[in-house]
């Protein structure tokens, strides 16, 4: 239906297809339902088309689950967009209640719907919504369960489920088949590329209603070549991102690495002094000249501080003078007179 099929699908297609080789010439045709490849194909249908895990009653898979309905309400309105008999959800889930049609079934009619698209747009135009999905569902049950069949189910039978007559259900019937131009032949690649854009628009619709994606959602929305190119291409830009910023932070770190060493050179030059030739003259002075001891100065008493005037620095040796206690006489030989 889609030009892109899911890369997962094909190996499907093969492992299926094997095994029902291989297996159906050691069973007989009314055994064909315990096949494994209808094992593979049922579980993958139940899991991926929300059709539940009921695998007591098999019932189960012979009407259409709630977005598999939705899904074909709103292809088959943008199919035929007559406004007469516009298709309802509520009418395709009576229908394929009555008439018990298989999600295999649904995907052949799709696939007999695309290629009406394809080659006799004009039949589409002049056709409801309503009468296409019952025609195309019928003339897709009648393809894959032939005449004899359990599930095989009559003209009458489907115009009651439809709520139409037959003679005008069979007129429906000629000129679908007509625009068909009676190649109603379906490759089984082909029902698996429905199968595979069927489960991955059952899964967006799913995920963006909920507002979540379960694990088989995500699964089989990334087996989609779509997904797969735009998850690649995400990934490629969150690279480039992280680069850059790994880039930018390395530059920070190095220029504030430079502008700490730049502040502390410049802190040093301006602490130490400045260069210049030294005073040789102040230099050989100070080393031949003697060290003379300060003169210490006159402290007068505490009494006569007030009285006694500053001495002045040449008056150094009367201050010390006046400040050395007199000689002491000296002693007689003589001895004393008794």
């Amino acid at each position: 239906m889609h030009s892109q099929a899911a890369a997962g699908g094909a190996m499907d297609v093969a492992g299926l297809l094997l095994d029902e080789e291989v297996t159906f010439s050691l069973t007989g045709f009314q055994d064909f339902m315990f096949l494994p490849g209808h094992q593979k194909l049922s579980a993958r249908i139940r899991r991926r088309l929300y059709y539940g895990w009921d695998w007591e009653a098999d019932c189960s898979l012979e009407e259409l689950s709630s977005p598999v309905a939705d899904i074909a309400v709103e292809l088959l309105q943008k199919a035929a967009p007559s406004p007469i008999r516009r298709l309802q959800k509520k009418y395709v889930a009576h229908v394929s209640r009555e008439a018990c049609i298989s999600p295999c079934a649904m995907m052949l009619a799709l696939v007999y719907i695309e290629r009406l698209r394809h080659r006799n747009p004009d039949y589409l135009q002049h056709v409801s919504s309503s009468d296409l999905f019952l025609i195309s569902m019928m003339v897709a049950s009648k393809y894959l369960y032939d005449e004899g069949e359990e599930e095989e189910v009559f003209n009458d039978e489907w115009g009651a489920a439809g709520g139409m007559p037959v003679p005008a259900l069979n007129a429906l019937e000629r000129g679908f088949l007509s625009a068909m131009d009676w190649r109603l032949y379906t490759d089984p690649r082909e029902i698996f590329e429905v199968l595979s854009w069927l489960e991955s628009c059952v899964a967006e619709q799913q995920g963006r209603r909920r507002g979540w994606y379960t694990y088989t959602d995500l699964c089989v929305l990334l087996e989609q070549p779509t997904w797969q190119l735009a998850l690649g291409s995400l990934c490629q830009r969150l690279v480039k991102l992280s680069c850059l910023l790994a880039v930018a932070y390395v530059s920070s770190v190095a220029l504030a690495v430079a502008s700490v060493a730049v502040i502390h050179q410049s802190l040093g030059l301006s602490c130490s002094p400045p260069p210049g030739p030294p005073d040789l003259g102040v230099t050989s002075r100070c080393l031949l000249e003697p060290c003379v001891p300060s003169v210490p100065q006159c402290l007068p008493s505490p009494a006569n501080v007030s009285s006694w005037p500053c001495p002045a620095p040449n008056s150094s040796s009367l201050c010390s003078a006046s400040l050395t206690p007199p000689p002491l006489p000296a002693p007689s030989l003589t001895s004393p007179k008794l």
